[in-house]
């Protein structure tokens, strides 16, 4: 909790200042520590973290004009499709940070947020596949580094 914490309080001021890049993805512990439950909340956090940035739309189709006009000031606007609409498209989907009220979130195995990131981490190592740099490519990079490309009969 406490690293969820503060990863969102030093990359969610930066951004707001104009900063243009996130440090630390997965690390803990200044630095010393790398956790990939910790990379997929950092993921998580940097996707809201630009949502906000967005900021708030404030066009004809988002306010809802017709919408208030119908319900009024006093009026239930969760009753109205536009409402629904809107908090689907605007609200930030979770992978780990779980929404539920505690009751069904104990009910599905209550697994905190770093169990669930590192489950999603497993999923995304177990399937990803690293494409092979094309030839040229790797002919600059071995060169770079003084020895022959592997594709040319190298290690």
């Amino acid at each position: 909790m406490q690293a969820g914490h503060e990863k969102t309080l030093t990359s969610l001021l930066p951004a707001l200042a104009g900063a243009n890049l996130i440090y630390g993805m997965g690390m803990l512990e200044l630095g010393l520590t790398f956790d990939f439950g910790q990379m997929v909340m950092d993921d998580e956090i940097a996707r809201m973290n630009r949502r906000v940035l967005e900021g708030i739309r404030s066009d004809v189709a988002s306010i809802g004009l017709e919408s208030i006009l119908r319900v009024g000031s006093d009026g239930n606007f969760l009753r109205e499709r536009h409402t629904r609409e809107l908090a689907r498209r605007e609200q930030s989907e979770a992978q780990v940070i779980d929404r539920r009220m505690r009751g069904a979130w104990e009910k599905r195995g209550g697994e905190d947020a770093h169990a669930r990131a590192l489950a999603v981490a497993r999923r995304i190592l177990a399937k990803h596949s690293v494409a092979p740099l094309p030839p040229e490519a790797e002919a600059v990079i071995a060169k770079h580094l003084g020895r022959p490309a592997r594709n040319q009969g190298g290690n």
